[in-house]
């Protein structure tokens, strides 16, 4: 059974997160009609119901809006300079592993490097967090508030972490 905070609270809360979740909803919908790629009313009436449940069933694990970074012009150029940087960056990191891997002797140092993060918010402990598990030879094992551990595949991407420019990156949109 779903127990329903129907508190003056609870209700505010609902109310102000209300627009999120309709564009979320709407987000996944034209997702949907983009992938099905047909606009007949049983699909749409599926896929418009599919969106809806599933932004319900995740509605606890949102972004609130005092976690994400305020929509501003700034912050989409700092988002999609720090997008370019780390598709550059894993296109590098893809090679590095193939050449690697490909070596007859396979020169791989596993080792576990503990990375200190002071980022304040949860939202950018997770962006890099992630950032540094999509960008092969690296993955994030444990995020704790003020230090990762990071498996790598060789010491010296392990050694590069700690001044990856992707880091300094989080850290000035943080103090902006």
């Amino acid at each position: 059974m779903v127990k329903i905070d129907v508190s003056a609270n609870g209700g505010e809360q609902m109310r102000d997160r209300l627009p999120g979740y309709i564009g979320i909803a709407v987000l996944l919908f034209v997702f949907w009609v983009a992938v099905s790629g047909s606009l007949e009313w049983p699909q749409l009436l599926f896929g418009f119901a599919a969106a809806v449940f599933v932004t319900w069933f995740n509605r606890n694990l949102l972004i609130r809006p005092d976690e994400r970074l305020p929509v501003r012009f700034n912050t989409i150029l700092w988002f999609v300079g720090y997008a370019v940087k780390l598709i550059s960056d894993i296109v590098v990191a893809n090679f590095q592993v193939a050449a690697i891997v490909l070596r007859p002797n396979m020169p791989i140092e596993p080792n576990l490097v503990e990375l200190d993060v002071d980022l304040e918010k949860v939202t950018d402990r997770v962006l890099l967090a992630n950032s540094i598990t999509l960008t092969p030879g690296t993955l994030t094992i444990m995020a704790d508030d003020k230090k990762f551990l990071v498996h790598a595949l060789t010491f010296k991407s392990g050694e590069s972490l700690e001044n990856w420019p992707l880091i300094k990156k989080i850290r000035e949109m943080e103090e902006a």
